[in-house]
């Protein structure tokens, strides 16, 4: 017997329509088939700044694409940014991660029925993007992240109210994971369902928590350490399992230590320039640079023809493709289908910003 499902966007970074064949022998799944139909976006900087085109590519990485998109200008210049802007930018990332993963895991929990423990998860994601808010100012103003720098800094009015909500968030996120990490209910939806072991995360060239929660240490932060990072490392957290439960493990852990890393940050914040000065003509070459994006590793190629930016080549981390549902969904129960691919986190938003040229 064969089930035809048309899966609606189950996030705000979702794009496109997704299709999926399940051929089921009982309540086992056999086969899977899955289709994802993306229309690439198209590259309009010719009618609007290219940063603010860049910034509406994702809706839940959107700091992490201006990000990366400055760090390959300035690698292009060879241009070296204040420490100041360099800990806001971190902290900003971070907060964006947390905000990214504590949404993805109240959508799990709402998948598995304990609205108990989604709600108090949606709301600690509503408190995350508050504090982002307060990090990154009107959006109306145009995108915080930009070459040289920082487009506005952080009052010192916000820096207590800040301190407050990571003091509290954590401290929830706490509550949370001593109390759902052993339950019963938990662990058998999740333990053993959807496995992806190392070698095969290994074989689809997986990055960031999926390949994290299989047990591969991959994370640019501390392989490939850039900005704040060189000085403010995150702690590595893997999970081995592979399975569902791993992952949903290793997002709740890795949003605590997005705080904890955003704290030490607003602790040890210095003082002086927001910005260097950015030379007003460009080199003719290419510059590069890579983040650890809330998915995964996030790399950008600029090409500049001495005038402008005459091009940009984004590669997110790779998302769920055929050969990844196949692998995630087979022999799994029909039941966890949905809980399964959810898992994974995708982001097709991302996926069709890597059309980019």
């Amino acid at each position: 017997m064969s089930y035809t499902l048309t899966l609606e966007p189950a996030a705000a970074a979702w794009c496109g329509s997704q299709r999926l064949v399940l051929k089921v022998a009982g309540e086992r799944i056999t086969d899977a088939e899955y289709r994802l139909d993306l229309v690439p976006r198209q590259h309009t900087s010719s009618t609007s700044p290219l940063l603010q085109d860049i910034a509406l590519g994702c809706p839940t990485c959107t700091h992490a694409h201006c990000l990366a998109f400055s760090l390959a200008v300035e690698a292009l210049l060879n241009l070296e940014i204040p420490l100041r802007a360099a800990y806001l930018r971190l902290m900003v990332t971070e907060f964006e991660r947390a905000t990214s993963h504590l949404g993805t895991l109240s959508a799990l929990f709402s998948m598995m029925g304990l609205e108990a423990t989604a709600a108090p998860l949606a709301k600690l994601r509503d408190s995350c993007a508050h504090g982002l808010a307060l990090l990154t100012g009107e959006p109306d103003r145009g995108t915080l992240i930009l070459p040289g720098g920082l487009r506005r800094d952080l009052p010192d009015i916000r820096r207590s109210e800040l301190s407050k909500l990571i003091a509290d968030v954590s401290r929830r996120i706490y509550q949370i994971v001593d109390r759902v990490i052993d339950q019963r209910l938990i662990l058998a939806r999740t333990v053993n369902v959807g496995t992806l072991t190392g070698t095969a995360a290994t074989q689809f060239r997986l990055r960031g928590p999926m390949a994290r929660a299989s047990g591969l240490k991959d994370d640019v932060r501390i392989d490939a350490p850039y900005g704040a990072y060189t000085t403010l490392s995150p702690q590595m957290i893997t999970q081995e399992s592979g399975d569902v439960y791993a992952r949903l493990v290793l997002l709740l852990l890795e949003s605590l230590e997005s705080l904890k890393l955003s704290n030490r940050a607003l602790d040890d914040l210095p003082t002086g320039m927001l910005s260097a000065q950015v030379p007003t003509t460009l080199p003719v070459g290419k510059g590069e640079a890579t983040v650890e994006a809330p998915r995964g590793a996030l790399r950008y190629r600029v090409e500049s023809n001495g005038k402008r930016i005459s091009g940009y080549r984004v590669e997110p981390a790779p998302q769920l493709d055929r050969l990844l549902a196949r692998t995630l969904l087979g022999q799994a129960n029909l039941d966890n289908a949905v809980l399964i691919l959810l898992s994974s986190d995708p982001c097709s938003a991302c996926q069709r910003t890597g059309s980019n040229q």
